[in-house]
């Protein structure tokens, strides 16, 4: 597996291929955002330093009968220009929005 099939597979532009990995009938692409792409998501700035990560697990289509996960390492930026410390934006996956019914569990 190569970068470009992450690009052209899966529509992953933003991402490096690391390695693969095969685990209970399961198939896992680990995979990190290329560092020239890292930008604050508050204001956008590439002027951001990298405060470690944490591994999030993104299920997508399958590869024949195989299930297919995507294994990434989550970059954990500091923007030097508005100060803020938050996670990289993906791309690729939606965040969390709130919804008229989680007000109701405060």
């Amino acid at each position: 597996m190569s970068t470009r099939l992450l690009h052209h597979g899966f529509g992953l532009n933003d991402q490096e291929y690391l390695k693969t990995e095969y685990k209970g009938g399961v198939v896992y692409f680990h995979i990190r955002t290329n560092e020239e792409k890292l930008q604050c998501s508050q204001c956008h700035s590439f002027n951001v330093i990298k405060k470690g990560t944490i591994e999030r697990l993104f299920l997508t289509v399958p590869i024949g009968l195989k299930p297919v996960m995507l294994k990434a390492q989550i970059q954990r930026l500091e923007c030097k220009d508005c100060g803020l410390v938050r996670q990289e934006r993906i791309r690729f996956a939606e965040e969390k929005k709130a919804t008229p019914e989680d007000s109701l569990d405060m």
